[in-house]
């Protein structure tokens, strides 16, 4: 195995732990707003976090939904809510698969996460490797119901599953997630 094989390896690993995110902090990017929208929803600012490895920020995070909005209502989708994921790093598309299954794999059983596999397959088919300054956005709303994944303002994916929704959410909010401090900093303004 050559030195470069070796140094591949291990930078590849080392995404896919900080996209798991350990390490995570409670940094809020400055291009986030307090407020956004969704359809005629008014969304506010739940918490905002950053995904790190050891001295790498990897992407920032940011939660909204409705003001009024519970924890308990977040965590099972029942309000409309975006998270968003600004990059400040370039990652690959199969570091963001693998970070995914590995959340999903602690989170679910395995045949729940088997018949989970062909939905969370299909909106990660709709995924692309990212480079810094990337943003991607993803968007609940039961009471359309449409789950969407938008990268840099381009919607990339559209499903009305509600199943997916709190599935997909869950990567970051469900226990255990990608990191219990990035979900502490997400999750620090709900009630």
């Amino acid at each position: 195995m050559t030195i470069r094989a070796v140094l591949s390896g291990l930078v590849q690993g080392l995404v896919l732990a900080a996209m798991i995110g350990w390490g995570g902090g409670s940094a809020l990017a400055a291009s986030f707003s307090t407020q956004t929208t969704l359809g005629d929803s008014e969304l506010v600012l739940q918490g905002s976090g950053t995904a790190r490895y050891m001295f790498w920020d990897v992407y920032d995070a940011a939660l909204y939904a409705p003001a009024s909005a519970s924890r308990e209502a977040i965590l099972n989708a029942e309000v409309p809510m975006s998270l968003m994921l600004e990059y400040r790093r370039d990652v690959g598309v199969e570091d963001i698969r693998k970070a995914t299954w590995a959340a999903l794999d602690d989170q679910y059983e395995q045949k729940t996460r088997e018949a989970l596999r062909p939905k969370i397959e299909a909106i990660q088919n709709a995924m692309v490797d990212v480079t810094e300054g990337d943003r991607y956005r993803l968007d609940w709303n039961p009471r359309v119901p449409r789950l969407s994944l938008s990268l840099n303002g381009d919607t990339r994916f559209v499903s009305d599953d509600g199943e997916l929704a709190r599935a997909y959410f869950g990567i970051w909010l469900a226990e255990p997630p990608l990191s219990d401090e990035l979900r502490a900093a997400l999750l620090s303004q709900t009630g």
